[in-house]
């Protein structure tokens, strides 16, 4: 996630040759450039420069600061300029051009309750000066942020902590919303910083260290932030920072000290997404790049760093979901600017382009495909009516509603944009939205005016329906039928008629025909009325029809086409955990985890033992804890896998392969077999210490229809089909 949304390999051959031809037409297209009307989004055009001065205490949590605002030209002044500025911040003096103002004269009192919580200082600047005169603002002022980490409820281990600052031993975190600078609004700004902490500490805030000085007692740095930013982030701690340089850029990490270790890790992947990210976007906008151990769960991407929590530093987390999606915010949210009163479009290109598009180059189709599916169902599972709302709509993730419109949904339009125009003109927008945008603020009208530009075509129709409309199509296949094709024998005609609920979408599916002799016939469906019957010509007898088997149109799905897993009973609206009362005291003791984190996360899971179910088996979803052969309920759910899952004593195994001894977990979902709209998932280890080893991350596991555990570690993991086949028919030929 981008500042300004703070409140987070193997090769194919085949992928490397699909993004070097990428490439080759991104460097061979023309740029074309777009106006952009400050005024017209109520920003103001002045850029002021703030030349902080501080020192922190982390140990009584308090900051002291003066601050020496100036300006390079004084075309853009307004008579009055309005600051605002942290309300538990003491301001001890203010001067305009060296002349001291009378406090009680300049704070303002606050006008609505948004305001409560900060100073509102109004400075005139022109009551008798010439507007050609350059006016500096020096605040001085100090106080205590002490707004402690919040852990938010939540079913996955990431879900970052919640605070507006803090300072304290733990860390140092200052951000947009701590306040902790005087701000004006709607106005992008540059910085210079020269930050004292106490000896053994390390400072590391955006732009470039300039000097370092370290004495007995304390360690002072000097950083330059010449790129105009929305906002100024700091954080400090004990850090042990590592450093080499690519191609200009500094590469950086700042790791606490029992995970210095890591240093290379982070700084050979980051080198490794900024090849690739530079080859495909342009020049990296700023002078490094770090990675910034934070005290509290967090991944946020900012301007020339991203902080992540130091759970996701010990796990060594570089993949292209954690670190590489913050790196590419280092051009959409961090260069290119997002304005939120318009939506926020920067979290699903950046998801579609690190998330998903990393694996289609780095990986393979397979892995491709996969990413896309799991887009797919998280859209479908959390992003359900009523909740839904249009993408133009979202702006920052507050819940998992907004993650899966936000992100997921979102990243899907951007691939279904790419398919609507071709690599070719998808990838040179991108690389105009970059050129021209850096350092602007850019919305969902500018990546529309840049596409049917570059294409020559009237797009309004693709991102009516996509941004500004609540939901997905909703599709189903009503009639088929088959028959010989009598103008070309040994040929056939296959109709099928397609209904679409309100709203019509304006679609082009992707068709399979699969035929007798074993080959496959692909074709394209285009779908823009309510009830649609279209006629396929095939070479040979067909056997199988399946619109879109690869995923690449967002649709809406039920439940029971979906593969069975543990995210299909978080998001049920009847569910139920059921815990087996004959496991011993050490296996119920390293189940409490999970009892613990759904207490968390919400009161009105019903937590029982088996003697005392209440849920009807059907129109429910279970979590059984429990193993099989001892808990009715935990073997009446496997059987909802049919012959996948077999169970002993001390063993499983699942599509034919056997795990066994005492270090084993596993996780099994299957469709309820009362109702397969509804799951029943299975958590069982054959040892007190392998189920704790699991217990307190189970939830990040949602995804998946059946995972095995060694020593906590994942052997093995995988989605069974779902019970009912979406836009797939079997044909018979008349």
């Amino acid at each position: 996630m981008p500042s300004s949304i703070e409140r987070h390999h193997q090769y194919s051959p085949d992928a490397s040759s699909r993004y070097g031809t990428h490439l080759t037409l991104l460097l061979l297209c023309l740029c074309f450039s777009f106006p952009f009307d400050e005024a017209a989004w109520g920003i103001s055009p002045m850029i002021p420069h703030h030349n902080l001065i501080m020192t922190i205490q982390p140990t009584n949590h308090s900051l002291t600061v003066e601050d020496t605002i100036t300006f390079p030209h004084t075309s853009a002044f307004p008579d009055m300029l309005e600051l605002a500025l942290n309300k538990n911040l003491i301001i001890d003096e203010i001067l305009f051009n060296d002349s001291a103002l009378q406090l009680q004269k300049i704070i303002q009192t606050p006008q609505s309750p948004d305001q409560e919580s900060e100073h509102r200082l109004h400075i005139p600047l022109f009551d008798s000066q010439s507007k050609s005169s350059l006016p500096t603002i020096k605040v001085r002022y100090h106080g205590m942020i002490a707004d402690h980490p919040r852990g938010a409820p939540g079913l996955r281990f990431t879900t970052p902590d919640k605070t507006t600052g803090y300072i304290g031993p733990e860390g140092v975190y200052l951000t947009s919303e701590t306040q902790w600078y005087p701000t004006t609004p709607h106005t992008l700004a540059t910085f210079q910083v020269n930050s004292t902490v106490p000896s053994g500490w390390e400072t590391v805030t955006q732009g470039k260290e300039t000097s370092r000085t370290v004495t007995e007692d304390r360690t002072t740095s000097t950083w330059s932030i010449p790129n105009t930013s929305e906002a100024l982030t700091l954080a400090a701690n004990h850090f042990v920072k590592q450093e080499k340089v690519w191609k200009g850029i500094t590469i950086a990490t700042y790791l606490f000290p029992e995970d210095a270790q890591s240093s290379d890790q982070y700084l050979e992947a980051t080198i490794q997404y900024l090849d690739m990210y530079t080859k495909l976007l342009g020049p990296y906008p700023f002078s490094k790049f770090a990675v910034v151990e934070n005290f509290f769960p967090a991944g946020i991407g900012l301007p020339s760093f991203t902080l992540l929590g130091n759970r996701i530093i010990k796990r060594g987390y570089t993949q292209p979901y954690s670190l590489g999606h913050e790196i590419v915010h280092s051009w959409f949210g961090n260069s290119v600017f997002n304005h939120f009163s318009e939506g926020n479009w920067v979290e699903g290109l950046t998801t579609y382009l690190s998330n998903y598009y990393y694996e289609e180059v780095h990986a393979s189709a397979d892995t491709a495909l996969k990413k896309r599916q799991q887009m797919f169902f998280e859209y479908n599972l959390y992003g359900t009516p009523p909740h839904e709302y249009p993408v133009r709509q979202f702006h920052h993730k507050e819940t998992r509603v907004d993650n899966a419109i936000g992100y997921q949904k979102t990243a899907m339009l951007f691939h279904m944009l790419r398919q609507e125009v071709g690599d070719a003109h998808f990838f040179t927008g991108i690389r105009i939205l970059v050129k021209d945008w850096t350092g602007k603020y850019a919305d969902w009208n500018t990546i529309e005016q840049i596409f049917s530009h570059i294409t020559g075509k009237d797009l309004r129709w693709f991102f009516q329906q996509w941004v500004e409309r609540t939901g997905s199509p909703s599709l189903s296949i009503t009639q088929t039928d088959v028959q010989a094709d009598t103008e070309y024998p040994g040929q056939f005609l296959v109709n099928v008629t397609i209904v679409q609920e309100e709203p019509f979408y304006r679609l082009r599916l992707p068709t399979v025909l699969y035929l007798a002799d074993g080959t496959q016939f692909d074709t394209v469906i285009s779908l823009n009325d309510d009830v649609q019957t279209v006629s396929l010509s095939a070479p040979s007898q067909p056997t199988q029809l399946v619109i879109d088997p690869d995923f690449t149109v967002l649709r809406r799905m039920s439940r029971a086409q979906m593969p069975p897993m543990l995210n299909a009973w978080v998001t049920a609206q009847n569910q139920s955990v059921q815990i087996d009362e004959t496991n011993s005291p050490e296996i119920q003791e390293a189940y409490q985890p999970i009892l613990h984190r759904l207490r968390f996360q919400s009161s009105s899971i019903m937590s029982e033992t088996e003697t005392n179910v209440r849920l009807p088996l059907q129109e429910s979803s279970f979590l059984v804890l429990g193993h099989p052969l001892k808990s009715d309920l935990a073997r009446r759910g496997l059987t909802g896998c049919g012959d996948e899952v077999q169970v002993g004593d001390d063993w499983i195994s699942i599509q034919g392969e056997k795990f066994e001894g005492p270090d084993i977990a596993w996780l099994v979902t299957c469709p309820n077999p009362s109702d397969p709209d509804h799951v029943m998932s299975v958590f069982h280890g054959f040892s007190p210490s392998a189920i704790s080893r699991v217990a307190r991350l189970l939830f990040f596991y949602g995804w998946d229809s059946y995972l095995v555990f060694q020593h906590g570690n994942v052997l093995t993991r995988g989605l069974f089909d779902p019970p009912m086949k979406n836009l797939t028919v079997l044909l018979n030929a008349a």
